[in-house]
């Protein structure tokens, strides 16, 4: 998790917004807010969008975006 917040603190906007999107499921999740279901779907939804695949400008960044968001739900 410690990569999501290194990545919420970047200065492309889009790998910004997406980890701390992540973040706040994540904190959402944990206080009970959304089921385990929703909060995978929720998760998946931010790095499979063509939306990302447009945006995206760093490979790099993107697989650790990607690696990330995708630890968190494995998690559950």
């Amino acid at each position: 998790m410690s990569d999501l917040y290194q990545l919420a603190q970047s200065d492309k906007p889009w790998v910004a917004q997406r980890a701390q999107m992540a973040l706040e499921l994540q904190a959402q999740h944990a206080r009970g807010d959304i089921t385990n279901d929703e909060y995978k779907e929720l998760l998946e939804d931010l790095v499979r969008t063509d939306v990302l695949d447009s945006e995206a400008d760093d490979m790099h960044t993107k697989t650790m975006l990607v690696y990330a968001v995708y630890g968190l739900a494995q998690v559950v």
